[in-house]
C-alpha cells in the first residue's frame, strides 16, 4: 500500500469517530485490593489486666477474687428499741416550796438485747433518746433526767428542762430528742455486777420562780424515754454461744464476661477461702452449699468434697487497746482439684456464684470470761481467690470482638463482584472457627457473611507444646454485587472466633504473647466506564 493511501484511511478513521456522538463508550474491568479490617485478638484484650498474671515462664494465668461472707456489728446483734416508763404517784399529800426536790429516784434499767448477749459496755456511734414527761402538779416545775451511766468527755448525760402547770384536766407536757452520738454507755449496772443494765436517776423540783404548791397525794408525775436508732461503734461483754445461717447468697462471677460459648477443661485450679477476723470471738463455719451457674446455657456445677458440711475454725481477733484497735485473725482453707471437684465449677464458665451455710459464734462458751468485743469496722470476712492456670484443652471456646466497618457507598457503586480474604495469621496451638456479622448504626445484627470454609489453622508447637511461629490461613468469600451493597449499611463488624484443641490431646498453656491477627481485604472488580 502506498504512503498516500495509508495517511488517507488515517484522515478518514479520524474524522469518523471525531463526529460519532458518545453511543458505546468503551469501559475497562479492572480489579483493585482494598483493605477494611485489621485487627487482633488475644486475652490479654478480652480479659481485664487484672485477671491475668504472667508467669516466669511466660504463661497466663488468671486470677480473680470476691468478696463473700461480711459479718460486722449489725450482722451479730442489734440493740432494739427501749422504752422505759417511770411513773411517780405522790403519796402523800404536802406542800413544796421553790427551788424544792419532792422526787429523786435511782433505778436500774435493762436494754431489750436478747439471743444470750451479755454486753457491759458499749460506745455509741449513732442514736437518740426521746424523753417525754408528763406532770399533775399545779405549779411550774423543772424535770431531770440523768443516764449516770452514760458519759461523754467524763461528763454525766442528763436532759433538764421546765413543765409548765398543769391544769384540772391537762397535765404539763415535755418532749424533746437527745443526740447520744459518741456517748459511752456503763452498762454492769448500779453494783456493777450487771449486764444490758443502766442506771438512771430521775428528778422533779418546783421551779425557783414558782409559787409555793400543795402537791396532792394521788398526783402523777411519768417519765416515758426511748432509746431510738441506737448503732453502736464498739461493745464488749459476753455475745453468747449462737448459730447464724447466711445464704443462699448469690454474686456475680466477672471473669468470662466475653467467653460467649463452648467449653474448656483446665489441668488445675487453686482456690483459696480466705478469713479475716476482726471481731474479738472465736467462730466456727461450715459451708453446705456453694455452686456456680452460667445462666445463658442454664449449666451448674455443685461442689462436693471435704469442704462442704465441714466445720472451720477461725479464731477470735485480739484487742490492742491502741491504734489500730484490733490485730485480726486470720486462717486459709485450700480447695483444689485434689480435694473437690473445683475445675468443674469453672469449667461451666459461670457468671453467677452461689453459697450458703452456718457461723457459729463462741462454740465453747464464755471462755473469754465475758470480754468477747466488737468494733463496727472491723469485721469477719471471707473471700474467695481464685488462681487458675491457663493450661487448658478448648472445645468451641468462643470469643467476641467488635470493630469500626465502614464501606462509604460512593466506593462500591461500579463494583461489579468481588471477594472477600481473610488472612488469620493464628498464634494459638488452637484451631478456630470464624464467623463475620455485619451490625448497623444502632448495633443491630442484619446480616451474617456466609464463609464456606471458615476453618483457621493451628500454630504448631514444640516439644515442649509451645508455639514458636503463627500458622497463617487464607479463607475467600465470594460476594455479588449485592452483597457489596449491604456491605455499605455497615457500621461495625462481629467477629466471632471458636477455638478447638483438635490435633493434640495435652493440656496447652496459653502464653502472653500468643494472639490471632486478622485482616479482611476486599478483592472488587470495578468497571470503569471512559465518558
Amino acid at each position: 500500500m502506498s504512503t498516500k493511501l495509508k495517511l488517507f484511511i488515517v484522515i478518514i478513521t479520524t474524522l469518523f469517530f471525531s463526529c460519532k456522538k458518545n453511543f458505546d463508550a468503551p469501559s475497562w474491568d479492572v480489579d483493585v485490593l482494598a483493605p477494611l479490617v485489621n485487627t487482633s485478638l488475644s486475652l490479654n484484650d478480652l480479659l481485664q489486666d487484672s485477671l491475668l498474671e504472667t508467669n516466669t515462664d511466660g504463661s497466663l494465668q488468671m486470677v480473680y477474687q470476691t468478696d463473700l461472707i461480711d459479718i460486722d456489728v449489725d450482722s451479730l446483734f442489734k440493740i432494739p428499741d427501749t422504752t422505759i416508763v417511770e411513773e411517780f404517784v405522790v403519796p402523800l399529800t404536802s406542800v413544796v416550796n421553790p427551788g424544792s426536790t419532792f422526787y429523786s429516784n435511782d433505778e436500774e434499767k435493762e436494754l431489750n438485747i436478747s439471743n444470750g448477749i451479755e454486753l457491759n459496755y458499749a460506745k455509741i456511734e449513732s442514736g437518740f433518746i426521746d424523753l417525754e414527761v408528763f406532770s399533775e402538779v399545779k405549779e411550774r416545775i423543772v424535770v431531770t433526767l440523768k443516764i449516770l451511766s452514760a458519759s461523754l468527755n467524763g461528763d454525766t448525760l442528763f436532759i433538764a428542762d421546765t413543765i409548765e402547770a398543769a391544769t384540772a384536766s391537762v397535765p404539763g407536757y415535755f418532749s424533746t430528742s437527745f443526740d447520744i452520738s459518741n456517748y459511752e454507755l456503763d452498762l454492769t449496772g448500779i453494783n456493777n455486777n450487771s449486764t444490758n443494765t443502766l442506771v438512771t436517776k430521775a428528778i422533779a423540783s418546783l421551779h425557783p420562780e414558782a409559787f409555793f404548791v400543795q402537791v396532792n397525794s394521788g398526783d402523777k408525775i411519768i417519765f416515758n424515754y426511748k432509746f431510738r436508732d441506737v448503732v453502736p461503734y464498739y461493745v464488749k461483754g459476753y455475745f453468747g454461744s449462737q448459730d447464724y445461717q447466711f445464704g443462699p447468697e448469690t454474686t456475680d462471677f466477672n471473669i468470662f464476661n466475653t467467653i460467649v460459648g463452648g467449653s474448656i477443661d483446665l489441668n488445675d485450679v487453686n482456690v483459696m477461702l480466705d478469713f479475716e477476723n476482726g471481731i474479738g470471738v472465736d467462730a466456727q463455719l461450715s459451708l453446705t452449699n456453694f455452686s456456680t451457674q452460667n445462666l445463658s446455657s442454664g449449666n451448674i456445677a455443685n461442689l462436693s468434697g471435704s469442704i462442704i458440711n465441714s466445720p472451720i475454725n477461725i479464731n477470735r481477733a485480739q484487742e490492742t487497746y491502741n491504734f489500730p484497735e484490733v490485730i485480726y485473725s486470720y486462717y486459709q482453707k485450700q480447695i483444689n482439684t485434689s480435694n473437690s471437684n473445683i475445675d468443674e465449677l469453672i469449667e461451666v464458665l459461670p457468671d453467677k456464684l452461689t453459697y450458703q451455710g452456718n457461723l457459729k459464734i463462741n462454740p465453747l462458751g464464755n471462755i473469754s470470761g465475758s470480754n468477747d468485743f466488737l468494733f463496727k469496722k472491723y469485721p469477719l470476712r471471707a473471700k474467695l481467690n481464685v488462681e487458675m492456670p491457663l493450661s487448658i484443652v478448648a472445645n468451641n471456646l468462643t470469643l467476641v470482638d467488635t470493630v469500626e466497618f465502614t464501606l462509604a457507598q460512593e466506593n462500591v457503586k461500579n463494583i461489579i463482584d468481588g471477594n472477600l480474604f481473610v488472612y488469620a495469621n493464628n498464634g494459638y496451638p488452637f484451631d478456630a472457627d470464624l464467623k463475620l456479622e455485619l451490625l448497623d448504626q444502632n448495633n443491630q445484627l442484619y446480616k451474617t457473611i456466609s464463609i464456606i470454609n471458615n476453618r483457621i489453622e493451628a500454630a504448631a508447637v514444640n516439644s515442649i507444646f509451645r508455639v514458636e511461629t503463627p500458622k497463617m490461613s487464607v479463607l475467600n468469600i465470594p460476594l455479588s454485587a449485592t452483597d457489596i451493597s449491604e456491605l455499605t449499611l455497615a457500621n461495625k463488624m462481629k467477629l466471632t472466633v471458636a477455638f478447638t484443641t483438635i490435633a493434640q490431646p495435652n493440656y496447652l498453656k496459653i502464653y502472653s504473647d500468643y494472639k490471632i491477627d486478622l485482616k479482611l481485604v476486599g478483592d472488587f472488580a470495578y468497571q470503569i466506564n471512559a465518558d
